[in-house]
């Protein structure tokens, strides 16, 4: 199983490591993709997180064939980090393309509107996002943004799985975001696990 992790300038931490350090711990192949020009990214608290690839590259690689889409994509929140996501092409493209494929497609906090609404993903959808910001799919969406987020729900809760399309409210959900994205690639009894080990350290 692989899954790839964007990290842009602003980034929320717990939100983008997380995910990187339990699906890794479950036996998951993690991609860490910059979407800027520079493997170093600055989070929205200042840590700086090193990522192994560039978000142009793995573009390249995939257009030659070199590369596969992932099972998995997983947008952090934080500003401006989601919306620099949003930004960059290589990495809405590479998105979209593994919603449409059917891969789980996962976005934390400001994301899911920030990342999501204007790609079409929450068509339909029921989600969650940061309390708030379903509130502003036009300034992030667009003027199209009825029309991209048709029939979608925003529910209110802490996280949720629509489809292949899983959303969580923000940091304080991260772990258990995290583990419900481990329990759809490898397994109930491997997230179960993973959470006990984790209280137990």
């Amino acid at each position: 199983m692989k899954a790839f992790v964007f990290f842009a300038e602003g980034f929320e931490e717990v939100e983008a490591l997380t995910p990187v350090d339990y699906l890794r711990r479950a036996g998951v192949e993690v991609l860490m993709i910059s979407c800027g020009s520079n493997l170093q990214v600055t989070g929205s608290h200042r840590i700086k997180v090193v990522a192994e690839t560039l978000a142009k590259d793995v573009a390249e690689k995939l257009v030659a064939g070199t590369l596969e889409l992932p099972d998995m994509v997983v947008v952090p929140g934080g500003m401006p980090g989601a919306a620099n996501v949003a930004e960059c092409v290589d990495a809405t493209q590479l998105i979209k393309a593994v919603y449409d494929a059917g891969g789980i497609t996962a976005a934390i906090c400001a994301a899911p509107v920030v990342v999501f609404a204007k790609l079409g993903l929450l068509t339909g959808k029921n989600y969650t996002c940061y309390p708030g910001m379903e509130q502003q799919m036009e300034k992030w969406a667009g003027s199209k943004w009825q029309n991209l987020t048709a029939k979608s729900k925003y529910t209110g809760k802490r996280c949720v799985q629509d489809g292949n399309l899983v959303t969580a409210a923000g940091p304080g959900v991260a772990e258990e975001f995290t583990l419900a994205l481990v329990k759809l690639l490898v397994g109930k009894e491997v997230a179960t696990n993973l959470a006990i080990n984790a209280v137990m350290r």
